[in-house]
């Protein structure tokens, strides 16, 4: 895979106080012609992250022609919900007219820095305004025992597909904790219960990986492809970009030297990491969003997959 990075789009950096950091986990939707619209999170000053978003049109590069001031989605005042620490986007689809907006929720445990859970909100307007259910539709249980978040979802020949993250443990590590969590699947009928049993779709490859995270996939070719980042290896720490492929969805084959020419760049906001992809299509090219240097906190760029 031939990939041309077209540069950095944006980080916050204290336009007001919903805006102070990041630019988290970025997801897109077509509008028409080459406009989009780009749903991404951003800091406050204790962490919390809120939902904005942005119109761009693509070229040989994006051009921002409008950036919220206000969030679309905020995190809630109310304590003890899935987001009462904050909330991203994860997976934006359109389907019957509506705007499935999939959600990173944030949370924090007494003995651990973070629990996160997997949430939605649907728009009738393209993502200018958006009625969110209160409770995750992804949370831990008995097959996800620590916690399930970062949910893709896809509507393929009538069945709604789920690849999220699944924490699988904690460890201690000196006087620190690491968390292992891989990507797996379920399937669902209406996109927002998904019963089923899950599988694991991409595990750990050997002894050094020990995190997987956001899976993003399309169906093409007759195979479902999945692009995703993986967490660390002998030499390296940080995270790198993964591609697997699959024929029904579930079993998959990492492939993840197709991407070994996306790597960090040599200096800038993502010279340390290449993390968090979401890809989408538009007039036959492949397109990716991706966060950068400390998982997000650098913004976020785009990278299209050269013919």
């Amino acid at each position: 895979m031939n990939w041309k990075k077209l540069g950095f789009i944006y980080c916050a950096s204290g336009e007001n106080e919903l805006k102070m950091s990041y630019g988290r986990t970025p997801a897109a939707i077509h509008l028409k012609d080459n406009n989009f619209r780009i749903f991404y999170g951003t800091c406050d000053a204790q962490k919390r992250s809120s939902i904005f978003y942005m119109d761009v049109t693509i070229d040989e590069k994006v051009n921002i022609l409008y950036n919220a001031d206000k969030p679309v989605l905020k995190f809630p005042s109310m304590l003890g919900t899935y987001d009462d620490n904050g909330l991203a986007p994860s997976c934006a689809l359109i389907y019957d007219n509506k705007l499935y907006l999939y959600l990173i929720g944030f949370s924090i445990k007494n003995k651990f820095t973070f629990d996160t859970s997997g949430g939605v909100a649907i728009s009738e307007d393209m993502g200018l305004t958006f009625k969110k259910f209160s409770g995750p539709f992804l949370t831990w249980s008995i097959y996800d025992p620590i916690f399930a978040s970062s949910p893709w979802v896809l509507h393929h020949n009538g069945i709604w597909h789920l690849w999220y993250v699944s924490g699988e443990r904690w460890e201690e590590k000196g006087n620190a904790r690491r968390h292992y969590y891989n990507i797996k699947h379920k399937i669902s009928e209406d996109g927002i219960s998904f019963t089923s049993v899950p599988t694991v779709s991409i595990d750990f490859a050997n002894e050094y990986e020990y995190a997987l995270a956001r899976p993003s996939v399309i169906f093409e070719d007759n195979i479902f492809k999945m692009w995703y980042c993986f967490r660390a290896q002998k030499n390296i720490q940080t995270y790198r970009m993964g591609y697997a492929e699959s024929k029904d969805g579930e079993k998959w084959k990492r492939m993840d030297e197709e991407m070994k020419s996306f790597d960090v760049s040599k200096e800038g906001w993502d010279s340390e990491m290449v993390c968090y992809p979401y890809m989408f299509k538009w007039n036959n090219t492949l397109y990716m969003l991706y966060n950068g240097n400390h998982f997000g906190e650098s913004g976020f760029g785009l990278a299209v997959l050269k013919k």
